[in-house]
């Protein structure tokens, strides 16, 4: 689907040990490392200036996002991981998943959020425009939350795989030429 943008991958895993966070803060090396438990449990990692950040907890569960795309993400997943193994912690799962992807795109017409809200349903719907300028959009149909802007200006999140998205734009879209022709 073309102007389909794919702007955040995330995913994450658990390496089903329990990491001791102030050690592993002064023992990898990076761009950034940030761990200050009295402001937030987890440690922040950034192997490279514009690298994607890992969010990693004392339970050994972590996060990555920021990616660009999904091989970025498992890029900077084994990145990961080979530095935690470089520690000599080698007894780690590995078994990593896409968990959150957002993407863009843009419908060709200026959307009527009044008209979509009521056209799309109440109960499917949330838009206050006095407090946020875009209306988020659960659809029954498919996977993740739209936000749209008047604009035409629209983001999905939620989604697990770049083909789903193509099919829930695709859908909207269909939704939304039905609604303003």
């Amino acid at each position: 689907m073309g102007g389909l943008e794919l702007v955040n991958a995330v995913g994450g895993s658990d390496l089903g040990i329990e990491l001791d966070l102030n050690v592993l803060s002064q023992s990898l090396e990076g761009d950034e490392i940030e761990y200050e438990p009295e402001v937030w449990p987890g440690m922040k990692i950034k192997f490279e200036p514009e690298s994607p950040v890992v969010l990693v907890f004392r339970t050994g569960k972590y996060n990555i996002a920021g990616a660009s795309s999904i091989s970025d993400l498992y890029t900077e997943n084994e990145k990961f991981v080979d530095e935690i193994k470089n520690l000599g912690i080698n007894n780690v799962k590995t078994e990593f998943e896409v968990r959150n992807l957002v993407f863009l795109h843009r419908y060709e017409k200026e959307i009527d959020l009044d008209e979509m809200a009521i056209a799309l349903g109440l109960e499917d719907t949330e838009y206050e425009p006095e407090q946020f300028p875009g209306l988020l959009y659960n659809s029954p149909h498919s996977q993740g939350t739209f936000l749209m802007f008047r604009n035409g200006k629209i983001i999905l999140t939620g989604a697990k795989k770049q083909d789903l998205a193509e099919d829930a734009f695709s859908d909207l879209f269909d939704l939304l030429d039905s609604l303003f022709e």
